[in-house]
């Protein structure tokens, strides 16, 4: 469901209301500043008309170091304001960082399908960049500027109530200026924001693919694609950045225009003597209380129509469904028999990957699961580790529905090699040890079973591996993630082609290692290609068009 402007401005000032002490100080502190504000104008006035015209140089030399003491006072004021509000900004974007990071981790997975982490992270950055923008100076402090704005206008009345009527005839001209321009930068920034995705997802598609860029020779192809691409993002910059420049250009054309009226008016109304010179400049002065805050309150609704349509993207994503974790109400999982009944699913509605799949898998037995590329076989194995939910029918152990149990007690008991590993860049022994406080020769001890021992003897557990293992060879991350598999003493592994990387001497070493699991009561699920690796198994199902075929074999 889309969010409403109305919505967004709410969630907008609802990451105020954690700083209502410090927002109470800071409007004391602008009332006490808009109080001293009030009176420089008057103390101007005496400058000009008893000092410099009156000629009385004591009285003159006093206004001025009373102007001076004010002006220090006020500046001290704006710099504990300053701080006050840099603080709520940087806090703001704090908290939404926080927020969106540990939402991403616990967002369902078919969310990264279609988004790669660079447009994923465009997309938060932007947003709440434009969010925290809600704390800057001309918008979180616009409240106060209506003090400044009611104490100018009582000043303008007690100079001169026609040239007053005048600097207020100037306020529904300025909304109507406003009004226009935040429309158009709206549909600007919804442009902006759409396009900048647009690139972000593109720029981190190609970054992935830069190997394929440069031995297929389509560099010229994808320069093209970023041409047109990043122009039609900085275009919309461009006219984002103009439209503001022409608002400013709008706002001080029309504030001088009225100071050239109020010099005019002021000047007749001195040669009829109705007005001294020091009123005048007294009143251009209160003018500019009025039509400062003015130009800052109507602005509101320009500054509002960029950060918007951010607020809205912000809180669709996360309002994203998280993964179920149970923390409070889970039901603690107990190993047995891993079943799944008329379990079917389908990444896309009507496209159907597995159908009323039955099967399953003893305590302690080793399956071999075989099927053609596409067949769903490692979709099951996503579903095992409930990374995906069945679209019907359920999963079972020790016949409790897996999706009723704590989601990480569940997975504590199951451990994963994938075909596919991510390596973080960090080392060989927070990789195994996935952060988890092991000790080593523990850790040395598994190495040795998944054969990495002889690197490890070259190198040492500190070595980094580099972005996504890079300084690791392929049969090099898969036996790092095979002792990352087991040296929790999994009850449940599950491994998908955990031979393709290593060759044949490698590949029996690991079978010997899976069996002596097995033999110790570990169930084990293999996804695998190689016809005398499915042989090893106890028995053998297939996966032939989402469906589990009865492709059953002789326990050996």
């Amino acid at each position: 469901m889309k969010m409403s402007n109305k919505e967004a401005v709410r969630k907008l000032l609802g990451l105020l209301k954690d700083y209502k002490k410090v927002i109470v100080l800071v409007i004391v502190c602008l009332l006490i500043s808009t109080g001293l504000n009030m009176c420089i104008p008057l103390l101007s006035k005496g400058i000009m008309d008893d000092g410099f015209i009156g000629g009385d140089k004591e009285l003159l030399i006093k206004q001025v170091v009373c102007s001076l003491i004010i002006y220090i006072i006020i500046a001290m004021i704006d710099v504990v304001k300053e701080k006050k509000r840099v603080d709520i900004a940087a806090n703001i974007q704090y908290c939404l960082s926080e927020q969106s990071f540990k939402h991403l981790m616990r967002i369902k997975t078919d969310y990264f399908s279609n988004k790669n982490y660079a447009e994923i992270l465009n997309n938060i950055n932007m947003d709440i960049g434009n969010m925290t923008s809600i704390a800057d100076d001309g918008v979180f402090f616009v409240v106060t500027q209506a003090f400044s704005m009611m104490g100018g206008i009582i000043g303008l009345f007690i100079l001169d109530y026609r040239m007053t009527l005048m600097v207020l005839f100037f306020i529904p001209v300025k909304a109507v200026i406003m009004k226009c321009f935040a429309k158009k930068r709206k549909r600007i920034m919804d442009e902006f924001i759409a396009e900048s995705e647009k690139y972000a997802g593109w720029f981190g598609n190609t970054v992935g693919g830069v190997r394929e860029v440069k031995l297929f020779g389509i560099l010229e192809n994808k320069k093209n694609e970023f041409a047109d691409r990043q122009l039609s993002v900085i275009n919309r910059q461009k006219k984002l950045n103009m439209l503001t420049q022409w608002n400013n250009i709008t706002d001080n054309v029309m504030v001088h225009l009225l100071t050239s009226f109020i010099y005019i008016v002021g000047a007749n109304l001195v040669f009829d003597m109705q007005l001294s010179v020091g009123s005048v400049f007294a009143f251009i002065t209160y003018s500019t209380y009025v039509t400062g805050p003015i130009s800052a309150i109507l602005n509101i609704g320009y500054l509002l129509s960029g950060i918007i349509p951010s607020t809205k993207r912000y809180y669709e994503f996360m309002a994203l469904e998280e993964e179920n974790g149970n923390e409070e109400n889970g039901i603690k999982p107990c190993f047995g028999k891993l079943e799944l009944q008329n379990v079917s699913f389908a990444y896309e509605k009507d496209k159907m990957v597995l159908r009323n799949v039955n099967v399953a898998f003893a305590k302690g037995s080793k399956t071999a699961l075989i099927g053609r590329n596409g067949s769903g076989k490692s979709t099951l194995i996503g579903l095992l580790l409930q990374l995906y939910q069945p679209t019907n029918g359920s999963i079972t152990l020790s016949g409790t529905d897996i999706s009723e149990m704590v989601l990480k007690d569940y997975r504590n008991l199951v451990s994963v090699v994938s075909q596919d590993v991510y390596m973080f860049n960090t080392s060989i022994r927070n990789n195994i040890c996935m952060y988890k406080e092991i000790d080593d020769k523990i850790v040395m001890e598994v190495c040795e079973n998944s054969g990495l021992s002889d690197f490890i003897s070259e190198v040492s557990l500190d070595y980094v591996v580099g972005q996504n293992g890079a300084m690791l060879s392929g049969g090099q991350k898969q036996r790092v993630a095979i002792a990352r598999a087991i040296v929790n003493h999994p009850k449940i592994l599950l491994a998908d082609e955990p031979t393709g990387a290593l060759d044949s001497h490698s590949g029996e070493q690991v079978m010997e290692l899976f069996q002596s699991l097995n033999d110790e009561g570990v169930s084990i699920l293999m996804i695998t290609h190689d016809a005398e690796i499915a042989s090893m198994a106890q028995r053998t199902v297939e996966i032939r068009d989402g469906m589990m075929k009865s492709k059953e074999v002789a326990e050996t």
